[in-house]
């Protein structure tokens, strides 16, 4: 039996109070936003309904807009089928993502009635100039409010953040990282910028006035704040977009279907590579757990060629062991 899974259920762009460059919901979701209540409502029932179970740990999880912002009477009538769900045991509290701007004690205090237990939060940057080009339409002080409001409130806060935001630069989303570390989280997000069509990002990209990350840079520095959290104890929910028929439709940015993957694998690179050193004429013998292995071999042995030229070494021959992840066993041996 699985320990833990999301029921997502999308409110896409639902209540949101403006529209960042970079946001195409419609895109993501698959999903419009026109939609009323009595349609969602029946559209949440039938999922809970049909849920399969098998998981001692679920939470009903409301993804895709700013929930905290549509109407509250929307929101609690939500919130309360969630809850019917959770008095049969579907699952055991709710999960939803909001703004930094969309969260006070009057909306934690509905949240905590009726069993809200995790909060995500769009932090996305902690650099106010990053986020006025990227019209948030919130501060970075924002961020820090309300992430103390939900932490204090006793809920598990889940920080999201992105990479290669218009004006951002690797050292923004390094301090972005820690920002979030330091306002208390547990768990996080993190997106690298997809560009889509529609967007008014995909106008500046058009005209000069922003240039997409390519997939090599989105790896380079998503894993250098992914490392940063992991070894703050922080768990990574998610890094980018789900892969969908939606995400190979983006022209630009970030949109290689396999990134998460791609980012550990750079992850893994680095650690073995900063800790063998220079290997000159010799051949690395790394060990791993066997279910790890693949991070290494695949996408055309795109970490091990990244090891070989960073260590030098005239070769590399992994075995499988029974270790954590990101911990490897390195030795050497001679040609």
């Amino acid at each position: 039996m699985k320990n833990h899974r999301n029921i997502p259920f999308f409110v896409p762009h639902a209540g949101c109070p403006n529209c960042c460059v970079f946001c195409s919901q419609t895109k993501i979701t698959g999903q419009s936003a026109e939609k009323d209540i009595n349609t969602e409502l029946f559209e949440l029932k039938e999922l809970l309904e049909n849920d399969c179970g098998g998981f001692e740990k679920s939470l009903i999880a409301f993804f895709g807009g700013s929930f905290t912002a549509i109407e509250k009477k929307r929101m609690e009538a939500l919130l309360s089928l969630a809850n019917e769900y959770i008095d049969k045991g579907v699952a055991e509290g709710i999960r939803i993502s909001t703004r930094p701007d969309c969260i006070d004690e009057e909306i934690l205090a509905i949240l905590k009635k009726y069993r809200v237990t995790h909060i995500e939060l769009g932090v996305q940057s902690t650099n106010d100039s990053v986020l006025r080009a990227s019209k948030r339409g919130h501060s970075a002080s924002d961020s820090f409010e309300s992430a103390r409001l939900i932490t204090e409130g006793g809920f598990e806060f889940c920080g999201q953040m992105m990479i290669g935001l218009p004006q951002s630069t690797p050292e923004d989303e390094i301090k972005t990282a820690r920002d979030i570390i330091a306002m208390g989280a547990t768990e996080a997000r993190i997106y690298p910028t997809v560009v889509f069509e529609g967007t008014e990002l995909f106008e500046m990209a058009s005209i000069g006035e922003y240039t997409p990350l390519t997939n090599d840079a989105a790896i380079e520095r998503t894993a250098k704040c992914c490392r940063l959290l992991e070894e703050a104890g922080v768990k990574i929910l998610r890094i980018g977009l789900h892969a969908s028929e939606n995400l190979k439709k983006a022209p630009l940015g970030a949109n290689h279907q396999a990134l998460g993957e791609l980012v550990k694998s750079r992850i893994y690179s680095d650690i073995i590579a900063e800790r063998a050193g220079n290997c000159k004429n010799k051949i690395l013998c790394i060990g791993i757990r066997a279910s790890d292995i693949s991070m290494l071999r695949g996408h055309g042995c795109a970490a091990i060629n990244r090891i070989i030229g960073e260590t030098d070494c005239a070769g590399v021959e992994i075995y499988p062991a029974d270790l954590p992840r990101y911990e490897p066993d390195i030795k050497t041996r001679s040609v």
